[in-house]
């Protein structure tokens, strides 16, 4: 009966956010939004349990992605080296270097991460091939803290990124300054916690043209609301649950799983949808008629398997993409010492 309260408690949640959201930010407006390449850096453990895993603290140095407050080390280790890579038909290549330490009960880490696109051929206003060619790069340097207490966990990111579109002599490396911070709530039993998180809020630093006097773009500004339960019948599985709330974007709802295969092995599945697609598969279902052939999420499910001993951890995540785009890889390894 208490797991039923509790479900209901977090369904009731879960259903009145998406509701309120739509009162307070302002969607089908994404043209407003730059750097979206910001939340793009998910590493294996991240992507195979869908951005879902924020409010479970882990060793996974790469949880600073999702919520800084999330950060832990592990016991008897002071310092840890990741790196992990990513590939797909939307990111030939995609990486992520990381150092993590601490300093008396603070948790620091530093991060570097790199997006090519690859060679794009140029075309003038009649739609012709003119010569030209550009490799847009898109770069984020970040510095984390996070801040372990009995039952509460703070923790906030700084961010600095630059996105070079072209090489014209108009055109130039916008920069931007971003913040993110987090909180994280576990319970005595462990089994159960929730964590409110808000991600890239911030301004540009400077456009992308030489000649934009108006550099007032916007950010993603979203906030999010997770939890994590550890059913007491199935001691190891986690579940997990996150709704994500853009400032120009639709909500959507992020759930993830993660099972111990003994000591060592991990396995890992999650799935994400934005509620107004929930509400369109939910309609679906109820009239037997067809809806529109749409999407405003880039991935729909994800798995994953991850190994972890003393001397190193390797993850890899496998992500199937909507509306027939294919696929994409990840691999991660990170070194504790």
């Amino acid at each position: 009966m208490d797991l039923l309260k509790k479900l209901s408690a977090i369904a009731a949640l879960a259903i009145a956010c998406p509701a309120s959201d739509f009162g307070y930010f302002s969607k089908h407006d994404a043209g407003q939004e730059v750097f979206s390449f910001l939340s793009t850096f998910d590493s294996p453990r991240n992507a195979a349990l869908e951005k879902s895993a924020s409010a479970l603290p882990s060793t996974d140095p790469s949880v600073v992605q999702l919520n800084p407050a999330a950060l832990v080390m592990t016991e008897g280790k002071k310092r840890v080296a990741e790196a992990h890579w990513q590939t797909g038909e939307m990111a030939s290549n995609v990486g992520t270097l990381s150092y993590t330490t601490q300093y008396e009960k603070f948790i620091l880490q530093f991060s570097y991460n790199w997006q090519s696109y690859g060679t794009i051929v140029g075309y003038d206003e009649n739609g012709e091939e003119n010569g030209s060619e550009y490799k847009p790069f898109s770069q984020l340097t970040t510095l984390s803290v996070a801040y372990p207490m009995k039952h509460i966990r703070v923790g906030a990111t700084l961010k600095f990124a630059s996105d070079k579109m072209t090489g014209d002599a108009t055109d130039q490396a916008a920069l931007v300054a971003a913040f993110d911070w987090g909180l994280t709530w576990m319970s005595d039993t462990k089994n159960y916690g929730f964590s409110f998180v808000a991600r890239d809020f911030g301004a540009m630093l400077r456009g992308y043209l030489k000649e934009d006097a108006d550099d007032s773009y916007n950010l993603a500004q979203t906030f999010a609301i997770g939890g994590f339960m550890r059913p007491r019948s199935v001691p190891r599985l986690t579940l997990f649950a996150e709704t994500d709330f853009p400032r120009y974007a639709e909500p959507d709802l992020n759930l993830g799983a993660e099972y111990a295969l003994g000591e060592f092995f991990r396995i890992r599945a999650g799935f994400t949808r934005t509620w107004l697609d929930i509400s369109r598969d939910i309609k679906e279902l109820a009239n037997s008629s067809s809806r529109p052939d749409e999407t405003n999420e880039g991935r729909v499910f994800s798995l994953g398997l991850g190994y972890s001993s003393e001397l190193f951890a390797f993850d890899y995540a496998f992500s199937y993409l909507a509306e027939d785009l294919g696929y994409e890889h990840r691999i991660g390894l990170r070194v504790e010492f």
